[in-house]
This record gives C-alpha cells, sequence and structure tokens, in this order.
C-alpha cells in the first residue's frame, strides 16, 4: 500500500511540475504518466535489492524511452514529457540533508548523503543518455532500411522504363523493316 501512495505522490508532483514548466494541455496527460512510470521503475529496481545508482538508472531509461514514444506520437518534443518525468527521481532530500549536515558540521552525514544525491543524479544522467543512444540507433537503422529500399524500388523503376525503352525501339525498328 505505502508504494501505491508513493506513486501517487509521484504522480501529482509531476503533474505540479508540469504544470509550472507550463506544458499545455494536450500533453498534460502523457507528461504526468511519465513521472508516475519513472517512479514505478525506481521502486521495482529499489526493491529487488538495488541501489540509488542502479534504481535511478532505470527510472531514467523509462521516462527517457517514454518521452521519446510520446514525441513521435503525439508529434511534440520530447522535452516536453521528459523534464516534468524525471522530477519524482531527483534526489532533492539527498540534498537538502546533505546541505543541513554542512550546517551542523557533520562531515559524515554530508559524505553519506552527498555520495547518494550524486549517485542518483549520476544515475538519472546515464539513464536519459542510454535511452536517447538506443533510441537514435533504431531511428538511424530505420532511416538506412527506408533508404535501402528507396534504392532498390528506383533500381526496380529503372529497369522497367529500360525494357519498355527497348520494346518501344524494337516496335520501331520493326515498322521500319
Amino acid at each position: 500500500m505505502q508504494e501505491l501512495i508513493q506513486i501517487f505522490c509521484a504522480t501529482l508532483g509531476t503533474l505540479g511540475f508540469a504544470l509550472l514548466f507550463r506544458v499545455r494541455r494536450e500533453h498534460l496527460l502523457f507528461a504526468t504518466l511519465g513521472g508516475a512510470l519513472s517512479w514505478t521503475a525506481y521502486l521495482a529496481v529499489g526493491f529487488a535489492g538495488a541501489g540509488v545508482f542502479l534504481s535511478s538508472l532505470t527510472g531514467g531509461v523509462a521516462v527517457c524511452l517514454w518521452s521519446e514514444m510520446m514525441a513521435r506520437w503525439r508529434k511534440a518534443p520530447a522535452n516536453v514529457y521528459l523534464i516534468p518525468g524525471i522530477v519524482p527521481l531527483l534526489p532533492g532530500s539527498a540534498l537538502y540533508y546533505a546541505m543541513e549536515a554542512v550546517v551542523n558540521e557533520d562531515t559524515e552525514v554530508f559524505t553519506a548523503k552527498g555520495i547518494e544525491a550524486l549517485l542518483g543524479a549520476v544515475g538519472i544522467a546515464g539513464g536519459i543518455l542510454i535511452a536517447s543512444e538506443i533510441v537514435r540507433c533504431f531511428l538511424v537503422a530505420a532511416r538506412f532500411r527506408r533508404r535501402k529500399q528507396q534504392e532498390k524500388e528506383a533500381a526496380i523503376a529503372a529497369a522497367l522504363a529500360e525494357a519498355e525503352a527497348r520494346e518501344k525501339a524494337e516496335k520501331i525498328r520493326e515498322k521500319t523493316s
């Protein structure tokens, strides 16, 4: 039950930031769902025993792939879905406690929370990079296949045109002979 409450709160937080970032109404629902997806992926990997880095990495990959899919389906920039979607993953509490430890001159807590915040941020960035590269590779491969298909069709059309031209030339020769 606690996990569902966390996902619900992450969804509401994403909605709030999407409104703050002035995401258009037609994109608002899918941008909000991206935040729910990212937090769900984070929790799922966290419950499997992974740490902050791997959980954040997985959440980043999930929300980036979601953003790229929505961008192509909804004909909008991927950032419209990506930026609100990473909000639940941001290591805000770790940063807060790290800064509080600095003020209280507690180096142990500062080190632990600072490393946690750094691992979370690097995990998010790494997840976005990995997913973006995966999407780019698929798009390049699709473009390559499309270009090869067009070249094949052009070659077939040229061969047909050449065959028709030969037939016409032969008919003309037959008529003149």
